[in-house]
């Protein structure tokens, strides 16, 4: 354990005292506790460090807290720690002179405790089974290429889907989005596409509204969901389906400069 002073980080014992120092909805919904190697704290910030998805054998850093005392986390963590990947606060990357992430991703994360309203069209959407499986794979590869997740995915749970039954189609999926749980008990909704031709319908809205709705009737506290920043009409969407963010975030490789 690295000694507990105001130039050191601080080692933590698990979630629960991390959320005493920092109490927040992110790291309740994200921070699994059966994948975390090790939990910290830095002056404002909180950390935890968690096998890279992507790189095996590496270590990905996720930080709360403001971008100065992040990147102060991050650089006395990075040695002994074999971090290949961090998600900071927005432009923490700014006080990391030595080091740069490529790629570099700006998004953000929303919640929502409360039903939205019904929107046009959720009367198409329903449940898909895996047989649906492939049309899924050709709707995101085509029409959302950076999506998260895909069909088969440990934690996806569910997708939901909108098919086109106009003009004698023989229904064909335009629309869909997965329901997945990246920690036990965390509904999260995931890769939400809708077919190019299909856009400025609403479908997106019923598809995100349906699931939501579905989610909390069932049961769940709660829905998360996240999105990259550039996507300006997802973002008016998810506010209007009573989503709220107050999580950016950057994420990315870490590489030298």
């Amino acid at each position: 354990m690295t000694a507990s002073n105001p130039g050191n980080p601080r080692q933590l014992s698990g979630l629960d005292e991390l959320l005493a120092v920092r109490s927040d909805d992110f790291a309740r919904a994200v921070a699994d506790p059966r994948t975390v190697g090790s939990w910290w704290a830095f002056s404002d910030a909180v950390g935890w460090v968690s096998p890279s998805r992507r790189v095996p054998g590496r270590a990905h850093l996720t930080v709360l807290g403001r971008p100065a005392t992040a990147a102060a986390l991050l650089r006395a963590l990075i040695d002994d720690h074999g971090i290949s990947s961090v998600t900071l606060p927005r432009d923490s990357d700014a006080h990391l002179p030595t080091y740069r992430l490529d790629p570099r991703n700006d998004w953000e994360w929303f919640v929502t405790r409360a039903a939205p309203p019904t929107q046009p069209g959720e009367h198409a959407v329903d449940w898909l089974t895996q047989a649906d499986d492939e049309e899924v794979r050709e709707l995101l590869a085509t029409w959302s290429p950076r999506h998260d997740v895909d069909p088969g995915d440990p934690d996806v749970r569910r997708w939901a889907g909108v098919g086109d039954h106009s003009n004698n189609s023989t229904g064909t999926l335009i629309a869909a989005a997965a329901f997945v749980e990246h920690v036990p008990g965390v509904p999260h909704l995931a890769s939400v596409v809708t077919h190019g031709e299909h856009r400025g319908h609403g479908l997106g809205a019923a598809v995100t509204g349906w699931v939501t709705r579905t989610l909390l009737a069932d049961g769940q506290d709660w829905v998360t969901l996240g999105m990259y920043s550039d996507n300006d009409v997802a973002r008016r969407m998810y506010r209007r389906l009573g989503y709220a963010n107050d999580h950016h975030f950057t994420s990315g490789r870490l590489l030298p400069r």
